[in-house]
């Protein structure tokens, strides 16, 4: 049997089941790939008429996984170039903007959802296009004090993006193409701005757009992105599972790929530490870290994992100690959010089939 052939055949079989209409799953020890699998299609082509078949090309909605290919590694990055502090609060990027409620929040708190800001927020029910969004935000009520707990807070990412913009000068989308998606050669990998053309062949269908009723193909499906665009710091990027390969092979080797420094190693390894214990999820500067038997990780995978996963489907997870790292991306959004897909029981089976399969093959000198 091949390495690791359990787990491939646990998507194999969510896929034939019909729980999923598509996926793509990569599986790799450090710069070592052994495994990169397609399967099924981009939709149900019965709900379609159109559903191309996945293949390593084929894009996702990479949703909040946008959070730490996007979001964390340009700020990771600033506060490498010395553009940014932890201790940083909200008044060095918004000055007297910033109300009295928020004067001491900090860029460690956006960073591990412990800011107090909403967890969600529908943008649309509240502004008009055009509306500024950060202004908004900032004058938006607390849902608790700063620092008293953890709550995932996408609201928190779209505020830390635009403080990014600010010190960065640029679009956030034209600051993660230059400073994440070139260095690392992520050729495929990018925003989808709704303003703009785009060829959504090969694409992974999500929803429907609730506004006009059509198929989400290639617009991104978190609404408040779609609110912004397409480009927000908490979702808005697509990849494919060629891209996704790459950018877990930079996490496996704690910012660097194939002799590219994307993040100096002495800020990643502080950045995928736990800042939350005892709260109600571990969180790192930006990276979901694993949480026991409940959480995506599951309880048999190394429990100082890290990754993320997003709303739409996809997730990464990887070992700092081993290097191995898994990436699953999938539309179990499609035809809609309410269906259960069993995503989540999905990613804990994998990763424990991972974990068992890993550690026989350490044992066996063959890894």
């Amino acid at each position: 049997m091949r390495p690791f052939q359990k787990a491939i055949d646990l998507v194999r079989e969510a896929v034939d089941d019909g729980r999923l209409a598509g996926a793509a799953l990569a599986i790799g020890v450090g710069d070592r790939l052994y495994a990169e699998e397609t399967f099924g299609r981009t939709s149900f082509p019965e709900l379609t008429g159109d559903a191309g078949p996945v293949d390593r090309h084929t894009l996702y909605d990479m949703a909040s996984v946008t959070k730490i290919m996007s979001t964390t590694m340009i700020a990771l990055r600033f506060i490498a170039e010395g553009r940014m502090d932890l201790a940083d609060m909200l008044p060095v990027y918004f000055g007297d903007a910033v109300p009295p409620d928020k004067a001491e929040v900090t860029l460690f708190q956006l960073l591990t959802h412990t800011s107090g800001l909403a967890a969600e927020i529908r943008l649309e029910k509240f502004l008009k296009p055009g509306d500024d969004v950060a202004d908004f935000l900032l004058h938006a009520p607390l849902s608790y004090t700063p620092g008293s707990r953890e709550e995932y807070s996408c609201m928190g990412f779209i505020l830390l993006a635009k403080a990014l913009e600010r010190i960065g000068g640029e679009p956030l989308d034209e600051l993660a193409r230059r400073l994440v998606f070139e260095p690392l050669g992520m050729d495929h990998t990018g925003y989808h701005r709704l303003d703009r053309p785009i060829d959504p062949a090969n694409t992974a269908y999500t929803e429907r757009d609730h506004l006009t009723g059509q198929w989400l193909v290639g617009r991104v499906h978190d609404e408040n992105a779609r609110f912004q665009n397409g480009v927000s710091g908490n979702a808005g990027v697509f990849s494919d599972i060629e891209d996704c390969v790459r950018f877990a092979r930079m996490l496996a080797g704690h910012g660097t790929l194939e002799g590219v420094e994307l993040i100096p190693r002495r800020i990643f390894d502080r950045a995928i530490q736990n800042y939350t214990p005892g709260m109600e999820e571990n969180r790192g500067l930006g990276f979901h870290l694993a949480n026991g038997h409940f959480s995506y990780s599951g309880l048999f995978f190394d429990q100082s994992a890290f990754g993320h996963t997003g709303f739409a489907g996809p997730h990464i997870l990887v070992s700092p100690d081993t290097g191995l790292y898994v990436v699953l991306l999938n539309n179990r959004v499609h035809p809609d959010r309410e269906r259960d897909s069993g995503n989540l029981r999905l990613r804990r089976l994998i990763h424990t089939q991972l974990a068992i399969e890993y550690e026989r093959l350490a044992s066996d000198g063959a890894i």
